[in-house]
């Protein structure tokens, strides 16, 4: 039924009416299109880009606060001693002495990153999450995946951060989520088990390194700090990341980690990652390589994070203050701040 609208021969409404239909259409659509987009709270980047925020109207699980006593348990079944970062991460690390990688001829420090690091955070509701990642040669892989898989902890990611190097290492990133962090420490220990990585040594102490450290501090714009013959620098994202509907805590997950090794003479083998949005991805790509630095690859560390996250690895040889200039550039095009001493 047509009523009084005005008709053409066959029967349906006239151009006219037609047009004026489609008019009122579009302007109730541009009415509700805040209100349809509004299911989220948008937030401004200093560039003007605007993000939903995944916090908003959502129920989110929290980490506590705890101390080192608080896990002598998994120090126990690990027989390694971590650290406290911040007040709600223990962080342990297993370098990988065993193994004497080179990259271009140059021997690679395992404080350079060739080693297991992982994190255990306590949250509200009683459960641990274990994360990190864990380096491993070809042959190590697929038991250490089994032996993961067998006490519910999976992998995330497996990449490779080094470009040419000798032996072939691999990091698998591996997430898990248990009420009982011991059996999460118990996990860890199996799988290390079925690697060459040998007892640990404890945290590597700091030794003096020939860099010009105050130049890279100036040109990074924050002070690093010196793990065994390794000069390091982090940052990490200024936003709230979600895992599943976990908040992590801040340097949990997403950092951009820059490691120095000296060569002599000042230069500095470099090698880390950034951690970036879809967005900052390719200004950060272009920064690295006018500023002469290499990418390796590009890739996730996680499966369900918010905001998307991308992690860019990358390495360079050039005098330590040089490269730490062109960091800067990139580092500039990343919603990062720098990390504190404690975290």
């Amino acid at each position: 039924m047509t009523g009084d609208r005005p008709q053409n021969g066959d029967g349906s409404p006239d151009r006219p009416a037609r047009a004026a239909t489609s008019r009122r259409l579009v302007l109730a659509t541009a009415a509700l299109a805040p209100m349809l987009a509004g299911t989220g709270t948008a937030r401004a980047h200093d560039d003007g880009r605007r993000t939903t925020d995944p916090c908003h109207d959502r129920r989110l699980i929290h980490p506590v606060n705890t101390a080192e006593s608080h896990w002598q348990g998994v120090t126990d079944v690990l027989s390694h001693k971590g650290r406290m970062g911040g007040d709600q991460v223990y962080r342990m690390g297993f370098l990988r002495h065993d193994l004497r990688v080179k990259s271009y001829g140059h021997s690679l420090a395992p404080s350079l990153g060739i080693g297991s690091f992982v994190s255990f955070v306590r949250y509200e509701d009683g459960r641990t999450m274990l994360m990190g990642d864990m380096a491993v040669t070809e042959g190590e892989m697929q038991r250490v995946i089994d032996v993961l898989d067998g006490h519910g902890i999976g992998q995330t990611a497996i990449h490779k951060h080094l470009l040419s190097h000798e032996p072939h290492v691999w990091w698998m990133h591996i997430h898990g989520l248990h009420r009982d962090e011991l059996m999460l420490a118990r996990a860890l220990r199996e799988a290390l088990a079925v690697t060459g990585t040998p007892p640990s040594a404890g945290i590597p102490e700091p030794a003096d390194v020939d860099l010009d450290t105050s130049g890279i501090d100036e040109a990074l714009g924050t002070k690093g700090g010196t793990e065994g013959e390794i000069y390091k620098i982090t940052f990490a994202r200024r936003e709230t990341i979600i895992d599943h509907d976990r908040v992590l805590p801040r340097m949990t997950g997403a950092t951009t980690a820059i490691s120095f090794q000296p060569v002599g003479r000042g230069r500095a083998i470099i090698s880390g990652d950034f951690v970036m949005t879809g967005q900052e991805m390719q200004h950060v790509v272009r920064a690295l390589r006018q500023g002469g630095v290499d990418i390796v690859s590009i890739h996730s560390h996680m499966l369900f994070e918010e905001p998307r996250l991308f992690f860019l690895h990358f390495w360079g040889i050039d005098d330590g203050v040089r490269l730490a200039r062109a960091l800067r550039a990139a580092v500039d095009h990343t919603n990062v701040s720098p990390a504190g001493a404690n975290e």
